[in-house]
Protein backbone atom coordinates (compact mmCIF):
# COMPACT_ATOMS: atom_id res chain seq x y z
CA UNK A 1 0.00 0.00 0.00
CA UNK A 2 1.38 3.66 -0.51
CA UNK A 3 1.88 5.26 2.50
CA UNK A 4 0.84 8.55 0.87
CA UNK A 5 -2.68 7.08 0.81
CA UNK A 6 -3.54 6.88 4.59
CA UNK A 7 -0.75 10.42 5.34
CA UNK A 8 -2.83 12.13 2.51
CA UNK A 9 -6.46 11.25 4.14
CA UNK A 10 -5.26 11.91 7.85
CA UNK A 11 -4.45 15.19 6.82
CA UNK A 12 -7.59 15.63 5.36
CA UNK A 13 -8.86 14.89 8.34
CA UNK A 14 -7.21 17.05 10.37
CA UNK A 15 -7.89 19.78 7.79
CA UNK A 16 -11.35 19.15 8.32
CA UNK A 17 -11.60 19.14 12.10
CA UNK A 18 -10.00 22.41 11.70
CA UNK A 19 -12.23 24.10 9.67
CA UNK A 20 -15.00 23.18 12.24
CA UNK A 21 -13.63 24.84 14.90
CA UNK A 22 -12.76 28.04 12.48
CA UNK A 23 -16.26 28.48 11.67
CA UNK A 24 -17.39 27.48 15.07
CA UNK A 25 -15.02 30.55 16.51
CA UNK A 26 -16.73 32.51 14.11
CA UNK A 27 -19.79 31.84 14.81
CA UNK A 28 -19.65 32.82 18.56
CA UNK A 29 -17.58 35.85 17.67
CA UNK A 30 -20.77 37.38 15.08
CA UNK A 31 -23.18 35.90 17.89
CA UNK A 32 -21.51 37.37 20.70
CA UNK A 33 -20.46 40.32 18.98
CA UNK A 34 -24.38 41.64 18.21
CA UNK A 35 -27.61 42.78 19.71
CA UNK A 36 -29.72 39.65 18.52
CA UNK A 37 -29.15 37.35 21.33
CA UNK A 38 -29.20 39.61 24.26
CA UNK A 39 -32.51 40.53 22.54
CA UNK A 40 -33.70 37.25 22.31
CA UNK A 41 -32.42 36.45 26.05
CA UNK A 42 -34.79 39.22 27.35
CA UNK A 43 -37.93 38.45 25.00
CA UNK A 44 -37.45 34.74 25.80
CA UNK A 45 -36.35 34.46 29.38
CA UNK A 46 -38.50 37.55 30.88
CA UNK A 47 -35.02 38.91 32.10
CA UNK A 48 -37.07 42.18 33.51
CA UNK A 49 -39.32 39.80 35.44
CA UNK A 50 -36.70 37.70 36.69
CA UNK A 51 -34.52 40.37 38.11
CA UNK A 52 -36.84 43.17 38.70
CA UNK A 53 -34.79 45.41 36.58
CA UNK A 54 -36.11 47.37 34.08
CA UNK A 55 -35.38 47.03 30.25
CA UNK A 56 -33.43 49.88 30.00
CA UNK A 57 -30.93 48.72 32.89
CA UNK A 58 -30.92 45.23 31.57
CA UNK A 59 -29.76 46.76 27.79
CA UNK A 60 -27.24 49.10 29.38
CA UNK A 61 -25.70 45.81 30.88
CA UNK A 62 -25.74 43.85 27.83
CA UNK A 63 -23.87 46.86 26.32
CA UNK A 64 -21.40 46.97 28.44
CA UNK A 65 -20.91 43.02 28.18
CA UNK A 66 -20.61 43.24 24.49
CA UNK A 67 -18.43 46.09 24.32
CA UNK A 68 -16.42 44.08 27.36
CA UNK A 69 -15.73 41.11 25.26
CA UNK A 70 -14.08 42.56 22.50
CA UNK A 71 -12.06 45.62 24.39
CA UNK A 72 -9.11 45.29 26.21
CA UNK A 73 -10.59 46.33 29.56
CA UNK A 74 -9.70 43.64 32.77
CA UNK A 75 -12.46 43.81 34.97
CA UNK A 76 -16.18 44.18 33.59
CA UNK A 77 -17.88 47.72 34.81
CA UNK A 78 -21.32 46.85 35.86
CA UNK A 79 -22.36 48.13 39.16
CA UNK A 80 -25.15 45.29 39.83
CA UNK A 81 -22.45 42.82 39.75
CA UNK A 82 -20.48 41.44 42.91
CA UNK A 83 -16.69 41.45 43.03
CA UNK A 84 -16.95 37.26 42.21
CA UNK A 85 -19.31 37.74 39.47
CA UNK A 86 -16.71 40.41 38.00
CA UNK A 87 -13.73 37.99 38.14
CA UNK A 88 -15.41 35.31 36.71
CA UNK A 89 -16.43 37.66 34.02
CA UNK A 90 -13.00 38.01 33.47
CA UNK A 91 -12.26 34.95 33.01
CA UNK A 92 -15.09 33.84 30.60
CA UNK A 93 -13.37 36.84 28.73
CA UNK A 94 -9.77 35.04 29.08
CA UNK A 95 -11.41 31.73 27.16
CA UNK A 96 -13.63 33.96 24.58
CA UNK A 97 -10.14 35.53 24.00
CA UNK A 98 -7.96 32.25 23.82
CA UNK A 99 -11.38 31.14 21.46
CA UNK A 100 -10.97 34.29 18.99
CA UNK A 101 -7.05 34.05 18.67
CA UNK A 102 -6.81 30.58 18.23
CA UNK A 103 -9.33 30.39 15.49
CA UNK A 104 -7.34 33.34 13.46
CA UNK A 105 -4.22 31.41 13.62
CA UNK A 106 -6.00 27.97 13.16
CA UNK A 107 -7.37 29.79 10.12
CA UNK A 108 -3.68 30.54 8.71
CA UNK A 109 -2.83 26.63 9.45
CA UNK A 110 -5.90 25.63 7.53
CA UNK A 111 -5.03 27.59 4.68
CA UNK A 112 -1.78 26.36 4.40
CA UNK A 113 -2.64 22.46 4.52
CA UNK A 114 -5.28 23.33 1.48
CA UNK A 115 -2.47 24.42 -0.14
CA UNK A 116 -0.65 21.47 0.66
CA UNK A 117 -3.55 19.48 0.00
CA UNK A 118 -4.32 20.69 -3.44
CA UNK A 119 -0.84 21.31 -4.20
CA UNK A 120 0.71 18.00 -3.68
CA UNK A 121 -1.74 15.63 -2.68
CA UNK A 122 -4.47 16.54 -5.76
CA UNK A 123 -6.97 16.51 -2.81
CA UNK A 124 -9.71 19.51 -3.91
CA UNK A 125 -10.73 21.88 -1.10
CA UNK A 126 -14.25 20.86 -1.55
CA UNK A 127 -13.39 17.73 -0.90
CA UNK A 128 -11.83 18.76 2.67
CA UNK A 129 -15.17 20.63 3.52
CA UNK A 130 -17.22 17.50 2.61
CA UNK A 131 -15.29 15.38 5.08
CA UNK A 132 -15.78 18.35 7.47
CA UNK A 133 -19.47 18.25 6.55
CA UNK A 134 -19.59 14.47 7.57
CA UNK A 135 -17.58 14.64 11.09
CA UNK A 136 -19.43 17.79 11.80
CA UNK A 137 -22.77 16.10 11.08
CA UNK A 138 -22.03 13.44 13.56
CA UNK A 139 -20.73 15.84 16.04
CA UNK A 140 -24.03 17.22 15.90
CA UNK A 141 -25.63 14.33 16.13
CA UNK A 142 -23.66 13.52 19.16
CA UNK A 143 -24.28 16.85 21.16
CA UNK A 144 -27.51 17.68 19.86
CA UNK A 145 -28.54 14.05 21.54
CA UNK A 146 -25.99 15.34 24.63
CA UNK A 147 -27.85 18.77 25.12
CA UNK A 148 -31.33 17.17 25.69
CA UNK A 149 -30.53 14.54 27.73
CA UNK A 150 -27.74 15.74 29.58
CA UNK A 151 -27.31 19.66 29.24
CA UNK A 152 -27.00 20.72 33.14
CA UNK A 153 -24.17 17.88 33.62
CA UNK A 154 -22.37 19.12 30.46
CA UNK A 155 -22.81 22.55 31.43
CA UNK A 156 -20.96 21.66 34.69
CA UNK A 157 -18.45 19.63 33.43
CA UNK A 158 -17.91 22.05 31.24
CA UNK A 159 -17.04 24.87 33.89
CA UNK A 160 -15.37 22.54 35.71
CA UNK A 161 -12.37 21.91 33.26
CA UNK A 162 -12.77 25.67 31.58
CA UNK A 163 -12.34 26.94 34.82
CA UNK A 164 -9.45 26.56 37.50
CA UNK A 165 -11.57 28.32 40.87
CA UNK A 166 -15.02 28.26 41.78
CA UNK A 167 -16.20 31.57 41.19
CA UNK A 168 -18.87 30.39 38.41
CA UNK A 169 -20.61 28.81 41.39
CA UNK A 170 -23.15 31.38 41.67
CA UNK A 171 -26.28 31.42 43.13
CA UNK A 172 -29.41 31.93 40.56
CA UNK A 173 -31.35 33.44 43.33
CA UNK A 174 -29.30 36.73 44.59
CA UNK A 175 -26.79 36.89 41.43
CA UNK A 176 -27.75 38.59 38.91
CA UNK A 177 -25.27 37.36 36.20
CA UNK A 178 -27.23 34.16 36.66
CA UNK A 179 -30.58 35.97 36.70
CA UNK A 180 -29.86 37.88 33.65
CA UNK A 181 -28.50 34.70 31.74
CA UNK A 182 -30.15 31.78 32.90
CA UNK A 183 -28.98 27.77 31.88
CA UNK A 184 -31.26 27.67 29.35
CA UNK A 185 -30.25 30.66 27.35
CA UNK A 186 -26.69 28.94 27.39
CA UNK A 187 -27.96 25.84 25.92
CA UNK A 188 -29.75 27.99 22.79
CA UNK A 189 -26.73 30.13 22.47
CA UNK A 190 -24.24 26.33 21.64
CA UNK A 191 -27.41 24.95 19.82
CA UNK A 192 -27.43 28.60 17.55
CA UNK A 193 -23.70 28.00 17.78
CA UNK A 194 -23.57 24.71 16.26
CA UNK A 195 -26.68 25.53 14.00
CA UNK A 196 -25.21 28.35 12.06
CA UNK A 197 -21.67 26.86 11.89
CA UNK A 198 -23.13 24.02 10.09
CA UNK A 199 -25.00 26.17 7.56
CA UNK A 200 -21.97 28.11 6.95
CA UNK A 201 -20.01 24.51 6.34
CA UNK A 202 -22.67 23.57 3.50
CA UNK A 203 -22.34 27.22 1.92
CA UNK A 204 -18.89 27.16 1.85
CA UNK A 205 -18.98 23.34 0.26
CA UNK A 206 -21.27 24.03 -2.32
CA UNK A 207 -19.72 27.75 -3.21
CA UNK A 208 -16.58 25.94 -3.95
CA UNK A 209 -17.75 22.94 -5.68
CA UNK A 210 -19.36 25.50 -7.85
CA UNK A 211 -16.60 27.33 -7.57
CA UNK A 212 -14.61 24.25 -9.06
CA UNK A 213 -17.09 23.15 -11.50
CA UNK A 214 -16.87 26.75 -13.32
CA UNK A 215 -13.37 27.02 -13.46
CA UNK A 216 -13.49 23.21 -15.51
Amino acid sequence: MNLLTPFRLTLTIITSLLFIFIIISGSLNFIVRYDFIYDYNIATYSIDQRTSLNLEKIKEVNLNIKTYFFNKDELLDVDIYSDKEVHHMKDVKSIMNLIFNLGKILSIVFCVLIFLLYSYFGVHPNKVILYSIILFSSILILLGTSFLLFFQEIFIIFHKIAFNNDLWILDPNKDYLLMMFPEDFFRDVAVLILGTSFLLNVIVYFLLKKLFSSSK
